[in-house]
């Protein structure tokens, strides 16, 4: 119980100081509106938890091609789901950052947006997927190796090809880490992005436990019947 005061009161400052603390771009070099930048620090935490439910999901993947146990099953299927969520949350919110400082929602040019929309896919196909195959032990065992090769797909999407076509992208660059490897952030930015990090981060995991537990509940019941 008390995990989740936490969360409370942690998600209730990062909200507040979000709007409070002055915003993390600089007026004279901004794109667009300086305050349209304090989406950063909820899109940014929104794509770290997609690409730690994908990461965890493939682990689980691997359990269960291990040992064959239905639990591996239900977690990954479920960090799926949940990583899934938050991607498309980062794309909404990416989205309402590009139309204030780029002045359009979409632009097929830009790698990132692209990157995240073939990752939207993906993992729609391997909900298709699920969904086509009834016998439960061969859906696990072909969701579980397509799990691994999207999860192995998504770090690269997100995290290198990103970098290896940085001309292709618009997004603001050295925003958390510089190419010396030096922090970016001034101190409140900093205080109010880690906050939010591991804000989003328990209430992924309290999600992720809830979901995990009423999986298995309908599984239980689905066999009973």
């Amino acid at each position: 119980m008390w995990w989740k005061i936490i969360i409370f009161f942690l998600m209730s400052g990062v909200i507040v100081g979000a709007f409070v603390f002055p915003s993390p771009m600089n007026p004279q070099i901004s794109l667009g509106p300086a305050d349209v930048y304090r989406i950063f620090f909820f899109h940014v935490p929104q794509a770290w938890m997609a690409s730690l439910a994908f990461i965890m999901a493939m682990v689980y993947s691997i359990m269960y091609l291990r040992k064959k146990e239905d639990i591996y099953d239900v977690r990954a299927v479920t960090a799926n789901k949940l990583g899934l969520i938050f991607a498309i949350l980062a794309t909404v919110t990416g989205s309402i950052f590009a139309k204030l400082t780029w002045g359009e929602f979409w632009n097929w040019s830009e790698i990132r947006e692209v990157s995240i929309f073939i990752l939207l896919v993906m993992y729609g196909a391997y909900f298709a997927l699920r969904s086509a195959v009834v016998d439960q032990e061969k859906k696990a065992s072909l969701a579980a190796v397509v799990s691994i090769l999207f999860a192995v797909a998504a770090i690269f999407l997100i995290f290198v090809l990103p970098r290896m076509y940085a001309e292709f992208s618009q997004h603001p660059s050295d925003t958390i880490i510089n190419k010396e490897g030096k922090m970016t952030m001034g101190p409140n930015v900093r205080l109010v992005f880690f906050s939010s990090l591991a804000a989003f981060t328990m209430l992924f995991l309290w999600i992720n436990s809830i979901s995990v537990k009423i999986e298995r509940l309908a599984r239980r019941k689905l066999v009973g019947e």
